[in-house]
């Protein structure tokens, strides 16, 4: 199985007179819901899909509480969440306050396992139709 993609043109907004470029940009199937991924679970184990739909419902209510408390989520085999933030800077130490924090993100580094199959990928241009 391979992940498909699409070529995209686009131009630098710095260089406005260059030619445009092509880049990849991915070709997502489907969007797959807690109840699917559940369903998946409870075919692999002995756990009931409403177990595993119960559990994973859970997970994101603990998962929130825990980054939003400034915890970093290590998950094993499955990787690890924490909270990162953009912030613009301040002249001296007392001037910097939470109002310097523009955005918070949520990152997520993949345990080995997952690492490796994504490093692993192949791709599959597929065809884009012409205007």
């Amino acid at each position: 199985m391979s992940f498909n993609f699409k070529s995209i043109s686009r131009k630098n907004p710095l260089s406005p007179g260059d030619p445009p470029k092509f880049y990849a940009s991915p070709v997502y199937k489907d969007k797959i819901d807690l109840r699917t991924i559940s369903g998946e679970i409870a075919k692999m184990t002995t756990v009931s899909r409403a177990d595993s739909l119960a559990t994973l419902q859970a997970l994101g209510e603990v998962l929130s509480f825990f980054l939003t408390s400034g915890n970093i989520v290590y998950l094993g085999d499955f990787g690890t969440f924490r909270i990162s933030l953009k912030c613009t800077g301040a002249a001296t130490e007392p001037e910097l306050t939470s109002s310097n924090i523009a955005s918070y993100h949520l990152l997520f580094r993949p345990g080995i396992e997952i690492a490796e199959k994504i490093r692993n990928m192949k791709a599959e241009k597929k065809a884009t139709l012409l205007k």
